[in-house]
């Protein structure tokens, strides 16, 4: 388990899946998701089995001290050679405006890029989803390029929006808060 001010990270178990089928099948989730495919329990039981042999993927459950199950953390796309991956989450509709979508991003930043000595962290959202672009900018992703119409949502083709954070940027952000790390910007 990982923990980071209060929010923590954990392997998947199978006792998770029937939560991560209902957190799959809430609308306002799969909506913004880039594929909009129904998953059942067979689906992600064989997902859960195939999970262990990808060694470019690693998902967990986000917890904290008092939840069990506030959603599922996504890294993926890892690249060790070019110290590169892509990340997001998805956090039930009863966590969501209450500030664990902010603190799953502080985790993995710290997670990335202190303990797995990542340069890049990357993701990809739909143009439409506002709350999403907020928590991002927020969280200092920078927008660097977009898919365009990519995705078919709702019977319109929507742009899919590239945004990054790298190690430097995010030891800057940092620095801001605490002086004494702005040293490690460079690493």
């Amino acid at each position: 388990m990982f923990e980071f001010e209060g929010i923590c990270m954990r392997p998947i178990e199978e006792p998770d899946l029937e939560k991560m089928v209902r957190l799959r099948g809430i609308p306002q989730i799969w909506m913004n998701l880039g594929t909009v495919e129904m998953i059942g329990m067979r689906e992600q039981k064989q997902w859960f089995d195939r999970l262990f042999t990808n060694p470019r993927a690693r998902y967990f459950v986000l917890c904290t001290n008092d939840i069990d199950f506030v959603g599922i953390v996504r890294m993926d796309e890892i690249d060790f050679i070019n110290r590169s991956m892509r990340i997001g989450g998805d956090i039930l509709p009863e966590y969501q405006g209450k500030g664990y979508g902010k603190r799953m991003f502080q985790l993995l930043k710290k997670y990335c890029f202190d303990y797995l000595n990542m340069h890049r962290i990357w993701l990809l959202v739909l143009k439409t989803n506002d709350v999403a672009l907020s928590l991002y900018r927020s969280a200092g992703f920078i927008e660097e390029g977009f898919q365009r119409q990519a995705i078919y949502r709702d019977g319109n083709y929507v742009d899919y929006i590239m945004m990054s954070l790298l190690k430097s940027e995010y030891f800057s952000q940092l620095a801001k808060v605490l002086p004494s790390v702005g040293d490690k910007a460079n690493a």
